[in-house]
C-alpha cells in the first residue's frame, strides 16, 4: 500500500516570550471569574469575562486580539499602579492594628498573629502588582512591534 504523505505542512509557530503573557493574563483573568462569581461582584465578573475573551484571541493570534491586547496591558498596567498606590497608603495601618492586637490581653497572640498574617500577604499583593507594571508595558511594547504584528492573521 502506498503511503500518502502531506506536501504541505503547516507552517510550524516559533516560540516567542511575548507569548507567554497572555496565558497568564488568561489563566489570571479564569481565577479572577470564579472568585468574582463566587461572591457575586458582577462588574468585576464582567471584566474577567473580557479579559479572558481578548487573551484568548491573542493565544490563538487573531488579528483583533493584537491591538485590544495591546490597550487592555495598559489599562491594566495604569490600574495596578493605582491601587498600588492606594495600598501602599494604607503602610500605616498594620502598626496601629498590631497596637490595638497588644493593647487586648487576651486576644494579643491570636490577634497579632493576623495582623501579620493580613501584613504578609498586603506585602505578596503590593509585590505582585509593582512587578507587574513594568511587565504589562512591555507587553503592550512588543505587541506593537512590526515582527510580532505579523504573527497575527486576520480570519479566514
Amino acid at each position: 500500500m502506498p503511503t500518502i504523505m502531506r506536501t504541505q505542512t503547516s507552517p510550524t509557530r516559533r516560540f516567542a516570550l511575548w507569548s507567554v503573557g497572555p496565558w497568564i493574563l488568561f489563566l489570571l483573568a479564569a481565577l479572577a471569574c470564579l472568585q468574582y462569581f463566587q461572591h457575586g461582584e458582577r462588574v468585576y465578573l464582567v471584566g474577567a469575562v473580557v479579559v479572558m475573551l481578548i487573551s484568548g484571541g491573542a493565544i490563538l493570534r487573531l488579528a483583533w486580539a493584537r491591538p485590544s491586547l495591546q490597550i487592555l496591558a495598559v489599562l491594566l498596567a495604569i490600574w495596578s499602579l493605582a491601587t498600588a498606590v492606594l495600598m501602599f497608603s494604607q503602610w500605616h495601618g498594620f502598626a496601629l492594628a498590631r497596637q490595638q492586637a497588644l493593647t487586648e490581653p487576651q486576644f494579643s497572640e491570636l490577634a497579632v498573629w493576623l495582623v501579620d498574617r493580613a501584613q504578609r500577604t498586603w506585602e505578596v499583593g503590593l509585590g505582585l502588582k509593582i512587578v507587574a507594571i513594568p511587565l504589562l508595558l512591555w507587553l503592550a511594547w512588543q505587541l506593537g512591534r512590526p515582527a510580532v504584528r505579523a504573527q497575527f492573521k486576520a480570519r479566514r
